[in-house]
């Protein structure tokens, strides 16, 4: 058996849909009885990281755009017998339903978070998105809102939600050689994560809201240190916000750190705060930030889901949910939390564990491919 994958970035990708990305054709390549994934990636920012065996990853695609559509055209022309395309964000269907045409195999694309909300500045990609009868989907109001736009209420939609490798993470000691590194020694350390980007989705996901908190917080907890995990270009502005604030000593910017260390990071704090407020972020309450968290015993801040459905979700009761605009309620929440014991795991956080993640993409490669030989088999 042999998939196509086409991808903005996953193996030397960076943020939350190329980790996603990556888990797909980790879990992908697991499938049973799969011999060959091609998968074609739009960008290559980082180091290529460790990859299955039987992933062919066409680096040379991520070059701009002329050199992934001539990616996509070579496999397209050398007709590879492929059993299934996954087309990774809508931007590309106009790409995967070419290819699939070609190739005579089911397309399903994956839809995440924002970009999936409203119509695409793409024409031609709306109208495919108006003739899929099923798709993948990160997050349950991500699925509700595409049917609605895409006049498709009937498609049918695979819920697969974020999920962690939890061989990397889990409860364990502080390292003695960061608690030197930040002087952490003594400290309650409040941790934040993510790209400090400055561009306006970027903006006010988190960071702002603790700063802003912290003068009143260091009033009741004077051995308070603020740790934000992280780089990019956003850096200085929330340097000079924390001076304004005269909070600048509590404040520990570590800079970029790589995934062999975040566990250990993670380990560090006290409690996991990004109530972001920004009304463009999309606040899905399953970030990998929160998850990657959870198991390493921290309780987690976050902010309240805006959904209703999705806050009466059982597992939406992982984190501590507030008002991201109220600072007194961001403020008794992140006191709250650090009177939780640190070190459980909540028995939930289990479903968000990558073999359940493998276990359910591999269902839904199960079903699409045998609706294909029902399709196959009619007159």
């Amino acid at each position: 058996m042999k998939a196509l994958v086409l991808v903005t970035d996953a193996f030397g990708g960076r943020g939350g849909i190329a980790l996603y990305n990556r888990h797909l054709l980790r879990a992908l390549c697991e499938y049973p009885g799969m011999e060959r994934v091609i998968a074609i990636p739009r960008v290559i920012s980082y180091a290529i990281e460790s990859m299955p065996p039987n992933l062919d990853y066409r680096v040379a695609a991520a070059g701009g755009k002329v050199s992934y559509l001539l990616a996509c055209v070579t496999v397209g022309l050398s007709r590879p017998k492929v059993d299934l395309v996954i087309c990774g964000h809508i931007h590309l269907l106009p790409i995967a339903y070419v290819l699939g045409f070609v190739l005579r195999c089911r397309v399903i694309p994956v839809v995440y978070g924002i970009e999936a909300w409203t119509p695409t500045r793409h024409p031609l990609a709306n109208v495919l998105c108006r003739r899929l009868d099923s798709f993948i989907s990160i997050r349950k109001l991500t699925a509700r809102v595409f049917r609605t736009w895409a006049g498709i209420p009937d498609a049918r939609c695979y819920y697969l939600p974020n999920c962690i490798d939890d061989a990397r993470y889990g409860v364990g000691p502080r390292r003695p050689e960061l608690i030197n590194r930040y002087r952490l020694a003594g400290k309650i350390v409040i941790m934040s994560a993510g790209r400090l980007d400055s561009d306006p989705f970027e903006k006010n996901k988190g960071f702002d809201e603790v700063l802003e908190a912290l003068p009143v917080l260091r009033r009741r907890l004077p051995a308070l240190a603020y740790l934000v995990v992280g780089d990019g270009e956003d850096k200085e502005r929330l340097v000079r916000k924390s001076e304004d604030l005269g909070v600048r000593d509590l404040v520990i910017f570590t800079g970029y750190v790589p995934d062999g260390e975040k566990a250990d990071h993670y380990r560090l704090a006290d409690v996991f705060a990004m109530p972001g407020s920004n009304p463009m972020f999309d606040r899905y309450p399953f970030r990998f930030v929160f998850l990657e968290a959870l198991a390493c015993g921290v309780p987690v801040v976050g902010c309240r889901l805006e959904d209703a459905e999705e806050r009466m979700d059982p597992d939406a009761g992982l984190i501590v949910q507030v008002d991201p605009k109220d600072k007194a309620e961001v403020i008794e929440a992140i006191v709250a939390a650090l009177s939780r014991p640190k070190g459980g795991i909540d028995p939930r956080l289990h479903r968000f564990y990558f073999c359940g993640f493998s276990a359910r993409l591999h269902e839904v490669v199960s079903t699409v491919l045998s609706e294909q030989t029902a399709r196959a088999d009619c007159p």
